[in-house]
């Protein structure tokens, strides 16, 4: 068991600062982006709704049940929420990852039915054993580059002729901020990636200057919600998007510099004007666009730093001493390690990387990982004096 003592006013706020600033905290600051609800009730003895994908699940059986309860159930995930970041002390507060969608029909026990059956629509479906909810079939296949560039162009026609529409808030971010901006980092989002598909993919070598088109029609939104967290009083903003796998980026590092980078430093630099820490998030080996995204376009911080794809804390630290580095406990080794393992590592990316470093896994605290293990994770960290 954690033992739960009071935190200074402040004392979370400080030492996030401190970590962006290149200063040592008065301990390594901690927090998860993504917590099994499995795992989190294990620990907290009791059944809670605070994350992975099983989340979204549940939250659209509560749909089935009306308004009212989902309403409640939309608060029991708020609650259970601030509960677990207060057990574990963590410096951080994310907000849990919500599907944010209405299903319109229940298909069968674990399978549901949303947007419209007529036009857009996708089949979600949930895996009991992995407790994962995911997409399993959809009206758009973007399985051709022709697919893609007539929805491309279609999009921009249509944007080009649309009137301004409000910008809105999301109203748990809005309520996270007031109510607990004080006692936590809460932290806002923002994220920007092209479809892991056959014809996305196609269409960054074929049409890239198209795809470029459709990242700046993105972009104007990216930027003013990112003016909108800042005057709500968001400070980090967790962000980035899923672009590579063990082997390397999902498109060539041409692309990259020419499309992607300058397009993804325009928002690094808009966090800068409005001192905003910007975290940088993908799965992968990054070393390809390395010195394209960290050295040139800089954002302040990379999360989801992937140990086992080789992105490893001591070569990262060594080639851009500034970026604040987070993660790199991979998730298999959460799963199959043992309490020691998790130890070892966690204190071999500290001695590496700290005072710029925030202690968490790879990506998330999986379905199945043993809670030994998530204890020894922040123990260790907490623990820590360089």
């Amino acid at each position: 068991m954690f033992q739960q003592k009071q935190v200074a006013p402040g004392a979370r706020h400080r030492r996030i600062h401190a970590v962006f600033s290149g200063e040592w905290p008065d301990r390594i600051p901690i927090g998860e982006q993504a917590f099994a609800s499995s795992v989190a009730g294990a620990i907290l003895g009791r059944s809670v709704h605070v994350g992975s994908t099983e989340l979204h699940y549940e939250e659209s059986l509560a749909w089935l049940k009306g308004e009212a309860a989902h309403e409640d159930f939309v608060e029991q995930v708020y609650q259970d929420t601030i509960a677990l970041h207060r057990y574990f002390d963590f410096d951080i507060f994310y907000l849990p990852w919500r599907m944010n969608a209405r299903p319109i029909r229940q298909v069968d026990e674990y399978t549901f039915l949303y947007g419209n059956p007529d036009g857009d629509w996708s089949l979600y479906q949930f895996d009991p054993a992995s407790r994962t909810y995911g997409l399993v079939k959809s009206s758009q296949s973007w399985d051709s580059c022709d697919e893609v560039c007539e929805y491309i162009r279609r999009t921009l026609k249509e944007a080009s002729s649309a009137s301004p529409t409000p910008l809105v808030l999301d109203p748990f971010l809005e309520r996270s901020q007031r109510e607990l901006g004080n006692e936590f980092v809460v932290a806002g989002s923002s994220g920007m990636a092209i479809p892991m598909k056959t014809g996305w993919l196609e269409a960054t070598a074929l049409e890239p200057d198209l795809i470029g088109e459709w990242l700046d029609l993105n972009i104007r939104s990216i930027l003013a919600h990112l003016e909108a967290q800042k005057k709500a009083g968001v400070v980090l903003v967790n962000g980035g998007g899923d672009f590579a796998f063990n082997t390397g980026p999902i498109y060539s590092p041409v692309f990259f510099k020419n499309i992607m980078a300058p397009r993804w430093k325009k928002i690094f630099d808009k966090c800068r004007e409005l001192g905003l820490y910007y975290i940088m998030r993908s799965d992968g080996n990054l070393w390809p666009v390395a010195d394209s995204l960290f050295g040139w376009a800089k954002p302040h911080a990379y999360y989801e730093c992937d140990y086992d794809a080789g992105m490893r804390f001591d070569e990262l630290r060594s080639r851009f001493p500034e970026l604040v580095l987070m993660g790199n406990v991979s998730c298999d080794l959460m799963m199959r390690g043992t309490p020691q393992q998790i130890r070892d590592r966690i204190t071999e990316c500290m001695r590496a990387a700290a005072p710029r470093i925030v202690a968490a896994t790879a990506n998330s605290i999986l379905h199945g990982t043993p809670p030994e293990n998530v204890l020894a994770l922040y123990d260790a960290a907490k623990s820590y004096h360089g």
